[in-house]
Order: C-alpha cells, then sequence, then structure tokens
C-alpha cells in the first residue's frame, strides 16, 4: 500500500500515478530530493527505477500519440498554407477557437561528404578559399585511435580532450543462483 498522500483535493497526474504502480515509500512522492533517495532501501530506489522506465515509455508514447494527433488535425492545413508562399518549410500559423496553433515545419539537411571534399579540392586546385563556402570538421574514431600504436597517438593526445559523462545506474536483483556480487 502507497504512503504517498495528497494535500489538494485532486493528486496530480504524476503522484496518481505513483500510487497505482504500488510502490511503498517511507516519504510522500513529492517530498522526494537527491538526499531522500540516496538514504532510501535500495529496494526502493530499484522500484523507483522501475517507476522511472515504466513512466517514460508511458510518456514517450502519449508524446508521439499527442503529436500524430496534432499532425491529422493541422498538417495538411499548414503544408497548403506554406506552399502557398512557395515554401515547404518554415513557420505557420492555424486558428482554431480561441488557440493560435503555431505549425512549425522544420527541415533536415545532409550534404554528401564526398561531393563536397570534391568541390573543396577544385577551390584549392583553382586557387579559391573553401572555408568561405565550406565548413569542415575535424574528427578521429575512439575506436581507432585506441588501436593505434603509441607512436602514432602521440601526436593526436594535445588535440584530445576526454570529458566523463554523467554515470548511469542500472539496479538488478541477482537471481538465487547468482548469489550476491
Amino acid at each position: 500500500m502507497s504512503t504517498l498522500t495528497t494535500t489538494t483535493s485532486e493528486a496530480s497526474a504524476l503522484e496518481a500515478a505513483f500510487q497505482r504502480s504500488g510502490i511503498s515509500l517511507p516519504v510522500p512522492f513529492m517530498e522526494l530530493s537527491a538526499t531522500i533517495i540516496r538514504d532510501l532501501p535500495i529496494s526502493h530506489v530499484a522500484d523507483l527505477k522501475c517507476f522511472e522506465a515504466a513512466a517514460k515509455s508511458e510518456l514517450a508514447a502519449l508524446s508521439n500519440m499527442i503529436q500524430t494527433g496534432l499532425d491529422m488535425r493541422y498538417g495538411e492545413q499548414a503544408k497548403a498554407q506554406l506552399l502557398a508562399e512557395n515554401k515547404d518549410t518554415g513557420t505557420t500559423h492555424v486558428v482554431d477557437g480561441n488557440f493560435d496553433v503555431t505549425v512549425e515545419v522544420s527541415k533536415d539537411v545532409t550534404w554528401d561528404q564526398k561531393a563536397l571534399q570534391a568541390i573543396w579540392n577544385r577551390m584549392v586546385a583553382a586557387g579559391q578559399d573553401p572555408t568561405e563556402f565550406i565548413t569542415a570538421k575535424y574528427n578521429v574514431s575512439e575506436s581507432r585511435f585506441k588501436a593505434w600504436p603509441e607512436v602514432f597517438r602521440q601526436p593526436f593526445m594535445a588535440a584530445r580532450t576526454v570529458k566523463p559523462k554523467a554515470a548511469k545506474f542500472t539496479l538488478r536483483k541477482p537471481s538465487a543462483d547468482e548469489g550476491a556480487q
């Protein structure tokens, strides 16, 4: 049984979902903090992680349904408005009752890297500066870098910066035959 309580007459959607999950915690959900989570029994933290994963999945599904519903409702009208302006991307507005629905149709542009390299080379050969038109980004594959002999890696070390990302935690209860590890 959940120990969650609400001071208002109606629980928030998040509180209600937490209550439905059956997780019993020693503190009300809305009073959780990083410090409290740090001090909870690991079984409660594992329950929270399970709840978090389920909630993310459900919210992602809800988000996709909302996006699809809005696209079904306003997509064609927005496309028509943009096409009337000889555009296939951009921002337009659809008025629906008291709402001004802003519809942004963004673009995803990709460039053929080999074709750009050929253009770069032609510009250099013609005495032009390709940096006025093309931005080149240098990168080294980390897996390849690690496989190189030290003599090859050394000149690159000054150009390499490693920044650790945030730690990720996975809680797993070992089966009885695995035992505690």
